[in-house]
């Protein structure tokens, strides 16, 4: 009796723990089923967002200016471009009325999609502001910007928490009277004379953002001689971590190396 009885819970034990083990399986191999279901579809969802990103770039890189125009009137410029992301919160622009060149860098709020959200909107409305509406002297273009960018953005509203914007370097240059006119939105410019290097800070109020007071920018007139080299960026390279410490670049190193 007692044999039986062993031999029997033996049994049982045996049968619950194989049927347990089934089970088990079961319900791995569901689970599996699920995990690669789901992983099949986020690739494609992926698939599709990068390839819609990649797509924006193209936008991105067709809306900005022609760098055979730039150096058709500037024949020793240069431009490095290199965004973080696919695509960028920082881009360059040009625009020409009359004799005067109008060179902008602008810095948009974010990095990625955001951020190239921003650089379009920017884009266009210095189209307006400069080509559209002739406005080329720079402090009254970025106070333009400086409106445009709030109300595009509905800034003015109270309710509305948004602080996108938008730092710029804008330069107006004279090729006729030798005449650099520059403002600035918390981005410098730098003219190297000589070896000596001059750098004029912009003004310390964004383009757009949550400052909601009317601001006035300043011009900065130059005289410029021949052999000038003139220098606008975005903070992509005073921000790059790099070097045996691994530390920011800082605009001290930049300023150096220019």
């Amino acid at each position: 009796f007692y044999s039986v009885c062993i031999i029997s819970t033996l049994i049982l034990v045996f049968v619950f723990i194989r049927l347990r083990i089934a089970g088990i399986n079961r319900e791995k191999k569901i689970l599996e089923d699920k995990v690669a279901e789901r992983t099949s579809e986020l690739a494609e969802k992926n698939r599709d967002i990068m390839s819609s990103i990649e797509y924006a770039k193209r936008i991105q890189i067709a809306i900005l200016p022609e760098r055979k125009v730039i150096f058709k009137h500037f024949p020793e410029a240069f431009i490095f471009y290199q965004p973080k992301d696919i695509v960028s919160g920082d881009f360059y622009w040009f625009g020409e009325v009359d004799s005067k060149k109008i060179l902008a860098v602008v810095d948009c709020t974010g990095h990625g999609v955001p951020g190239a959200f921003m650089s379009m909107i920017g884009h266009n409305l210095l189209n307006q502001i400069v080509l559209e509406n002739k406005i080329t002297e720079p402090s009254k273009i970025l106070r333009q910007l400086n409106f445009l960018v709030k109300a595009a953005l509905k800034q003015e509203n109270k309710e509305d928490d948004s602080r996108d914007g938008m730092d710029v370097a804008l330069c107006v240059i004279d090729k006729e009277k030798n005449e650099l006119n520059y403002a600035g939105a918390f981005r410098p410019v730098y003219i190297v004379r000589n070896a000596s290097l001059e750098k004029i800070e912009g003004d310390k109020f964004p383009i757009g953002g949550a400052f909601t007071e009317d601001v006035f920018y300043t011009n900065h007139y130059r005289k410029l001689n021949s052999g000038d080299t003139i220098y606008i960026h975005s903070d992509g390279i005073v921000d790059q971590f790099g070097g045996p410490k691994g530390k920011k670049f800082m605009g001290k190193q930049l300023q150096s190396l220019l």
